[in-house]
């Protein structure tokens, strides 16, 4: 017995050409994706009169007119806008008054009160429109922070725009000595005025010197007539 080696192909590649009709235009041409279906799919069918298996994966085109159009990627949404506003830096003047007229309660010192509600809310609105009269440029907002015995010394703080000559704290204090006689259900001692721990007397003193200097002026001027 002579032995011989037995070598036996276990796989094969086949290259075929596949022609489409020739009045085909190229736009009627199927995708490749779909001709490489096909084609496994006609193979696969257990009908056909030829025993040939394939394997699916191995299927693929090597030259084509046609070129599959490509997935493009979902483009992101553009990412909004999140620089920070611009905010105007505002200057905080801390403005304390004593009012003589109403009795200190110790329901004043609770913010959640109805006493402490009620003042507060009339204590702004009424300053509110004595500021924003007298500088209307600079005046931005009002806001009370208590209230505390003796009789009743009231706290609040002010925001002005950086203006730092509508923000001045004698011009400050005069604002309030001016609106005294205009506001009403609470009052608002003149000697009493501090604005970021400035007394108002410097204030009074301003004015009496203007006053005098005034007055010395016109007595000058009558005095002078007087010799014509």
């Amino acid at each position: 017995m002579r032995a011989s080696n037995v070598t036996r192909v276990t796989e094969t590649q086949a290259t075929f050409i596949a022609v489409f009709h020739g009045n085909t235009s190229q736009a009627e041409l199927p995708m490749n994706s779909v001709v490489i279906k096909d084609f496994v799919q006609a193979v696969s069918n257990s009908n056909n009169a030829f025993n040939l298996s394939i394997n699916p994966n191995s299927a693929k085109i090597l030259e084509s007119p046609v070129t599959d159009p490509t997935t493009a990627p979902t483009p992101r949404p553009a990412a909004p806008n999140t620089a920070a506003p611009i905010t105007e830096a505002l200057i905080i003047k801390r403005v304390i008054f004593r009012s003589l007229l109403t009795n200190f309660t110790s329901d004043l010192l609770n913010p959640s009160s109805t006493a402490y509600i009620n003042r507060a809310a009339m204590i702004e609105e009424q300053l509110t429109r004595v500021f924003q009269s007298a500088l209307p440029s600079s005046f931005k907002s009002l806001k009370v922070v208590s209230f505390r015995s003796g009789s009743i010394i009231n706290t609040v703080d002010v925001y002005f725009s950086s203006t730092p000559a509508d923000s001045d704290d004698f011009l400050i204090a005069s604002v309030l000595m001016s609106a005294a006689a205009s506001i009403t259900g609470f009052d608002i001692e003149g000697t009493s005025i501090y604005v970021n721990g400035i007394t108002s007397s410097g204030v009074s003193h301003n004015i009496s010197l203007m006053t005098a200097s005034c007055l010395a002026l016109l007595s000058w001027l009558l005095s002078s007539q007087q010799w014509q």
